[in-house]
């Protein structure tokens, strides 16, 4: 039964609910661009930081700061876009610094991230074998997991109903989402920085593969549950915007071929040399923006079924 304060689906389906607002913004195209850089940069942190802590990235301090720093740029547009008082990002994590001095839970929580980036920047003197390394490596991964997660519970909270679960804002896709993006970027950086190619039987390589597979499997559910929800509804065509179904999946399909499967492509392709550096950089971009296309894609469809 539905809490007094909730609407039900098929209610806003209909239109009856004031979460309107919330929706048009959440899927708004300067929001998903944050929101997926933000993901992605701290999905590279996630990676970064598990590799530290079990001790299997290579030395350098330079190794080290690249990574921390493509992170730190991606994580940080959000923050900035806020203190330039951009109407697209009026808060960053439910927080606005130039208003507000002390910053909500969800803030706080995204700026703790901040001081494990910081030690590691420090701690990085050309060995990742000392144990603060490796600890602050671990606090790293930790923090942008809980950041990824509060953050996605966050989004949802402007969507009532178990309709807010379909919103792309559930802790298991964005996190599955950030740390493939993450991955990738995070190929690049050893791709630029170490000579010796990557075994195609690497574990990582093998690891990022797999999570691929999970996110592919996770959008899939999510549209599929889209599709529930309209058929309860009785507005199964809605989500098409008047286009066939077969155009929809098509448009579907060249999103995922952008954002999953060229980078799983260049992954099994096993680049060497020059060409690994280039194909991680192509890998990286694509998944980012082919994200961003997945996220407005499926945020049109959803809001012609809420507000039709």
């Amino acid at each position: 039964m539905a809490e007094p304060n909730e609407a039900s689906p098929i209610a806003l389906a209909h239109g009856r609910s004031d979460g309107d607002g919330a929706l048009s913004s959440l899927f708004s195209l300067p929001i998903v661009v944050v929101q997926t850089a933000s993901a992605t940069g701290y999905g590279l942190w996630m990676v970064l930081g598990t590799a530290l802590a079990l001790g299997l990235y290579p030395d350098g301090r330079g190794d080290v700061l690249a990574p921390l720093s493509i992170g730190l740029v991606l994580v940080g547009v959000g923050l900035v876009a806020t203190c330039l008082r951009l109407p697209f990002a009026p808060e960053w994590h439910g927080w606005n610094p130039v208003k507000r001095m002390m910053p909500t839970p969800e803030g706080m929580i995204a700026m703790a991230t901040f001081l494990p980036m910081l030690a590691l920047g420090g701690l990085a003197r050309g060995g990742n074998d000392f144990w603060a390394t490796r600890l602050a490596g671990a606090v790293l991964m930790l923090c942008s997991l809980a950041t990824l997660v509060y953050t996605a519970r966050g989004d949802s909270r402007g969507l009532r109903g178990t309709v807010a679960s379909m919103a792309n804002t559930l802790p298991l896709g964005r996190t599955i989402s950030a740390l493939f993006a993450g991955g990738l970027w995070f190929w690049l950086c050893v791709a630029l920085q170490v000579e010796t190619a990557i075994d195609p039987l690497n574990p990582w390589r093998l690891a990022l593969l797999g999570v691929a597979l999970a996110l592919g499997l996770v959008e899939g559910m999510r549209w599929r549950a889209l599709r529930q929800l309209a058929e309860e509804c009785g507005k199964t065509a809605s989500i098409t915007g008047g286009r066939s179904a077969v155009s929809l999946l098509g448009c579907r399909f060249g999103v995922a071929a952008l954002a999953i499967g060229l980078p799983c492509l260049l992954l099994i392709a096993h680049p060497t040399g020059a060409t690994q550096a280039w194909a991680a950089g192509l890998a990286a971009l694509c998944c980012v923006v082919g994200q961003c296309l997945e996220q407005r894609l499926y945020g049109r469809a959803y809001a012609r079924l809420v507000t039709g």
